[in-house]
């Protein structure tokens, strides 16, 4: 529950907080006792994130959905909802209170993952809700489906040919042709649903510069080899790590979105537990 302020009148604008850390004081304040701590911690990790000196009037809702895509990252689906709507209170809150011009409460949603495609195809639901690529990522899978779409009108003719044969008894090239025709038509239509909900990320503003954003790019080092590895945080339906592309799901990736230059992460990887320094992010 969250106490009704008792500020009214023209002044009370300009005797609200300036900066998101400000904001977070005085909405724990007003909290009940029992609310308080959960809150707390929640929306301490969540004003760390954003910077506790950012001003809230520079807050945008590109980063609100970044910051979704981070929480979504990490744990399971039941927890992350949890600690979204500490968050969506906060920010709803902060608009009621004329505090921030945008109800930035409605971009704190968690995007659908691959691992709950099935479901949501069964409600008839969009599994590509939310999709964050970059510009280039979204070209790139916009040729792909050209390509896939070329394909399929090649393996149709190549089923026609094959059921014309009637010397062939069991007719081997006509089933090879209908099972790789099924195949990219399932390709097909897998990212036509992630082109239909897909929004394209904007640039980054200065205020964005040494923060690790999706869709930017990152320098980080292997603290334990000295290794540094140069990539570019994407979503991981764009994800391609031949080509520098790191995905925001992978271990790394979920590890270090959010986080600014200077930064260490320790992360469990496959080949053991790691730890990172973020050493540049532009």
């Amino acid at each position: 529950m969250v106490a009704k302020s008792q500020d009214t009148g023209s002044n009370a604008e300009s005797d609200g907080p300036d900066t998101v850390a400000e904001a977070l004081r005085d909405y724990t304040a007003a909290l009940p006792d029992d609310d308080r701590p959960v809150a707390s911690a929640e929306l301490g990790r969540f004003v760390r994130w954003l910077g506790n000196d950012r001003s809230l009037r520079s807050l945008a809702p590109p980063e609100i959905g970044d910051y979704s895509d981070h929480i979504g990252a990490h744990g399971t689906a039941p927890d992350a909802v949890d600690r979204l709507g500490v968050v969506k209170l906060f920010l709803a809150d902060l608009k009621k209170r004329g505090h921030i011009d945008v109800n930035l409460a409605q971009h704190l949603r968690l995007r659908r993952g691959r691992g709950s495609a099935a479901g949501a195809r069964a409600s008839g639901a969009s599994t590509a809700q939310g999709v964050r690529l970059t510009k280039a990522g979204h070209q790139q899978m916009q040729k792909q489906l050209g390509d896939l779409v070329l394909q399929r009108t090649d393996l149709s003719d190549d089923i026609r040919k094959a059921a014309a044969d009637k010397d062939v008894r069991e007719n081997a090239p006509l089933e090879a042709a209908r099972e790789a025709h099924g195949m990219v038509s399932a390709k097909i239509s897998e990212i036509q649903e992630t082109l239909r909900g897909a929004e394209i990320i904007n640039e980054r503003s200065e205020r964005d510069k040494g923060i690790v954003r999706l869709g930017g790019r990152v320098t980080i080092k292997d603290l334990g080899t000295g290794r540094a590895t140069v990539c570019q945080l994407v979503h991981p339906d764009e994800a391609n790590p031949l080509s520098g592309k790191m995905s925001s799901g992978s271990p790394v990736g979920g590890a270090i979105i959010g986080r600014s230059v200077g930064d260490t992460v320790t992360v469990d990887t496959p080949a053991g537990s790691k730890t990172f320094e973020i050493v540049k992010a532009s």
